[in-house]
């Protein structure tokens, strides 16, 4: 019988141990199950942290390119050099998150960088600078077409541009200004006031919001051009008919409405068929580039100097009364008749003339074309006087009698 109890007991103790193994082993599987689960959640959250990042930068590449798209059509909404550099600075500054920028422009020649904007320089420091091509990191970036960074502004020798942004410390960077594959055109400057302000990544975005700034300079430029070639003349490169008329109405407009005054000048050169004859029309297109040249240099800049038609010419005078347009009329006519030109000798008095009619705004007459007509009248006169003399306007036209 105490064989049988032992036997009994073994036999339940195993059976204890059986499902306590058992339970064990579900035990383990549980947690096997757990921990492939959380293997599984943490695998999610690594992919949903990635995501994430994704996500950021996408949104930041979305709100970069919404940036690029307004600046693109901000700044093709205006063909005006002027108004286009005040909307370049303008979101320059919003666009890049800098305080102090500009842009340099080279110049006609090519070989020198100008500023034409800037912003954040103290009293205006940076608006004139100039740096010949390959002088200082403008005049380099200008040069290679390369952007270029200095992190420490104090460590960098070649920095010239701190005489305008007038800060011994700080970082700067520098990009061209041109459309893909052509020449440079100018560059833009930014610094701030720490070390290291800038890091690599700002190269690319500056040299993004550069390309946009730069084609729409192209546009405004060609604009200009193409302006200035449909209100000049071909051969002295004055202005034309066209253009002196467009602002002789203007100025009636604005000389009535202010109550002020301007003259006219109309002169023709004295025998230039003959010239024309003896030496031929290059020689004479010389000579007509000649009196562009003296009739330029002979008035002022606000003043309209126009070819009127062969070897005809006006000058528009704003602001100039009949006593003061004498006084420009005769140093036209003396710097003429002093002037070296090519086959003078052979003109009548050995000398190259013209003769100059003069008309004046209000006290001639208070219409546009009637002054270029009493201009006309009195060049005529002074033609009929032996030519090479200013004369005044003879006064209006008589009244012509009605037909009944």
């Amino acid at each position: 019988m105490e064989r049988g109890v032992g036997s009994e007991g073994t036999g339940a103790e195993a059976q204890a141990i059986g499902q306590r193994v058992r339970d064990l082993e579900a035990q383990v599987q549980g947690q096997a199950r757990e921990i492939r689960a959380l293997e599984k959640i943490e695998l999610l959250q690594d992919r949903s942290r990635e995501l994430e990042t994704e996500n950021r930068a996408l949104r930041e590449r979305i709100a970069e390119l919404h940036t690029f798209l307004n600046l693109s059509k901000t700044l093709s909404a205006t063909l005006n050099m002027e108004e286009l550099f005040r909307l370049a600075l303008h979101l320059i500054g919003r666009s890049l998150h800098v305080d102090a920028y500009s842009l340099m422009l080279l110049d006609e020649s090519g070989e020198r960088l100008v500023v034409k904007a800037a912003f954040g320089f103290p009293d205006d420091g940076g608006l004139g600078l100039t740096l010949r091509v390959g002088e200082g990191i403008s005049g380099l970036v200008a040069q290679t077409g390369q952007a270029m960074l200095v992190p420490d502004v104090s460590a960098e020798p070649r920095l010239l541009e701190q005489e305008s942004f007038r800060q011994q410390r700080g970082s700067f960077i520098c990009v061209p200004l041109r459309i893909k594959g052509r020449e440079v055109m100018g560059v833009l400057n930014a610094q701030k006031p720490d070390p290291q302000g800038f890091g690599l990544g700002d190269l690319d975005l500056f040299q993004a919001v550069a390309n946009q700034v730069a084609a729409a300079l192209e546009n405004a430029q060609l604009y200009q051009r193409t302006k200035e070639l449909s209100t000049r003349d071909d051969l002295t490169g004055l202005f034309n008919r066209r253009h002196f008329f467009d602002n002789l109405e203007k100025e009636v407009q604005r000389a009535r409405r202010y109550r002020r005054v301007f003259s006219l000048i109309l002169l023709d050169l004295d025998d230039f068929k003959g010239y024309n004859d003896t030496y031929g029309h290059l020689k004479g297109d010389e000579a007509l580039k000649e009196i562009g040249r003296l009739l330029l240099a002979s008035t002022r800049r606000a003043d309209i100097v126009a070819r009127f038609g062969g070897e005809e010419f006006v000058v528009l005078l704003p602001e100039i009364n009949a006593q003061g347009a004498l006084v420009v009329a005769e140093k036209i006519r003396t710097a003429v008749e002093q002037y070296p030109f090519a086959g003078r000798t052979s003109q009548p008095g050995g000398k190259m003339t013209v003769t100059l009619g003069l008309a004046t705004y209000p006290t001639d007459s208070e219409d546009g074309l009637e002054l270029v007509d009493l201009a006309d009248r009195a060049l005529y006169l002074g033609k009929q006087q032996g030519g090479n003399r200013a004369c005044s306007t003879p006064g209006p036209r008589p009244p012509q009698p009605q037909v009944s």
